[in-house]
């Protein structure tokens, strides 16, 4: 596929992603001439641990798991990608391996974004680098709370503070809400640094306490305000 074929077929996406969408025109055009669109079946690896980064991915459709293993084995997710989300941001800065393995959860598409187009169109457009810097200043955001969850809250605290970072008011309420678990409850145990044991415990407390329900992949927080008293959060 040539540059010309690559703008018709990317530039669409671009301009539904969040990160790119507010750029102007001739950004979007030089960004999707260097992009590329793949698919990844469930399990199987869009990048891998150590491997070159030949691209900024941009989620399409589907869930991918970014996620470490320890010289054990023992797997530590770091993020759960919902589509339009953005990873490898390290591509067009560092010339060095991804730190991280990305796992597609289900059938997934990905376009990758070329780091040769974004370095250039960094450098033409002040937009597109002011919107990469964005990007990573609320990854270093999410990751710094992440960091403060895994070292100041407990387990408990933990389930909380995620259950009200997911919750999607009911219209009209006030105080219920519901969640749609982002993937299954092991993998979201390990985002949490939880085993899944004490995520499912967690999870029992609150509802044997009355401020949730719990069903399969979603859950109904009954009260927003006492879940908020039950991770000091405001």
């Amino acid at each position: 596929m040539n540059s010309a074929d690559r703008e018709k077929t990317c530039l669409p996406i671009l301009r539904e992603t969040p990160l790119f969408r507010d750029l102007g025109e001739d950004a979007l055009r030089h960004l999707a001439g260097g992009c590329n669109r793949r698919t990844a079946a469930r399990g199987r690896m869009v990048c891998e641990a150590g491997a070159a980064l030949d691209g900024l991915f941009v989620l399409i459709d589907g869930r991918v798991k970014l996620a470490i293993l320890s010289a054990e084995g023992a797997e530590r997710v770091i993020d759960i990608v919902l589509p339009g989300g953005i990873f490898g941001e390290s591509a067009p800065f560092l010339d060095e391996p991804s730190p991280v393995y990305a796992e597609a959860l289900c059938d997934c598409s990905v376009l990758s974004v070329s780091p040769e187009r974004l370095r250039e169109a960094a450098a033409l457009w002040p937009a597109v680098a002011l919107a990469l810097l964005g990007n990573m200043a609320r990854t270093v955001r999410a990751l710094t709370r992440d960091l403060e969850s895994c070292c100041l809250l407990n387990a408990g605290q933990r389930v909380a503070r995620f259950l009200l970072n997911q919750a999607t008011c009911d219209q009209g309420a006030t105080d219920a809400a519901d969640v749609s678990l982002p993937a299954a409850k092991v993998v979201v145990a390990s985002s949490l640094n939880l085993t899944p044991e004490t995520f499912s415990r967690e999870l029992h407390v609150l509802a044997r306490d009355g401020l949730i329900e719990v069903g399969h992949r979603t859950i109904r927080v009954k009260s927003l305000a006492q879940l908020r008293g039950r991770c000091g959060a405001s």
